[in-house]
C-alpha cells in the first residue's frame, strides 16, 4: 500500500527526518508555506532539569514551545481549512509526559488534553488532531505519522498515542 497520501500538501514544523521520509514516500508534498492539508509540530525537548531548578522564566518557554506555540499554530492551520471548505489533519509530536521533567510533563500533560478536545470541536469541520508522544525518532514513527495524517485514520481524532521501542 503506497501512495496513501498523493495528491496532499504537508507542512512539518520542527525536524524529523523519519516523519519527512514517510510522508513523501506515501505521496505528500512537503511545503515550507502557504496552504497545506496536514499540518505535523515537533516540538524540540527542552534542557531537563530538576523541578526545584526551574526558574519561572525557563517554566514558561517550555509551556510555549510544547503547549501555545502548537496551540496557535493549530487554530491557524484550522483558520485556512475552514477559508478553503476543507478539512485537514494536525498531528503533534514530542516526548512522553515522564521523560523531561516537570515542564514538560505538564505542557505534555496539557497537550493531550487539548488534542482530545480539539479532535472533538473540529471533527465537524473535518479537521482530525492526533498526537504521538515519543522518543523514537525512527520509521515506526514516521510510519504511524504517515498513518494517522492520511484518510485511512479518517475516524482517528483526538487520539494520544505513545511508541516505547525501549527493550
Amino acid at each position: 500500500m503506497s501512495g496513501w497520501l498523493n495528491g496532499k500538501r504537508a507542512r512539518i514544523e520542527g525536524e524529523c527526518p523519519a516523519i519527512a521520509s514517510a510522508l513523501a514516500a506515501q505521496g505528500a508534498s512537503l511545503v515550507d508555506v502557504g496552504d497545506c492539508d496536514i499540518w505535523v509540530h515537533i516540538a524540540p525537548p527542552p534542557p531537563i532539569k530538576l523541578a526545584h531548578e526551574l526558574t519561572h522564566a525557563e517554566w514558561r518557554a517550555s509551556l510555549d514551545a510544547g503547549l501555545d506555540r502548537r496551540f496557535l499554530g493549530a487554530k491557524d492551520f484550522a483558520g485556512q481549512c475552514r477559508a478553503r471548505g476543507t478539512g485537514g489533519a494536525i498531528l503533534f509530536v514530542g516526548a512522553p509526559e515522564q521523560a523531561l521533567g516537570a515542564d514538560q510533563a505538564a505542557a505534555v500533560g496539557a497537550l493531550g488534553n487539548l488534542t482530545k478536545t480539539l479532535g472533538v470541536e473540529w471533527a465537524r469541520d473535518g479537521i482530525r488532531v492526533n498526537s504521538v508522544l515519543t522518543r523514537d525518532a525512527g520509521d515506526t514513527l514516521g510510519n504511524l505519522a504517515a498513518y494517522l495524517v492520511s484518510d485511512y485514520a479518517a475516524y482517528v481524532t483526538g487520539a494520544v498515542m505513545g511508541i516505547d521501542l525501549d527493550d
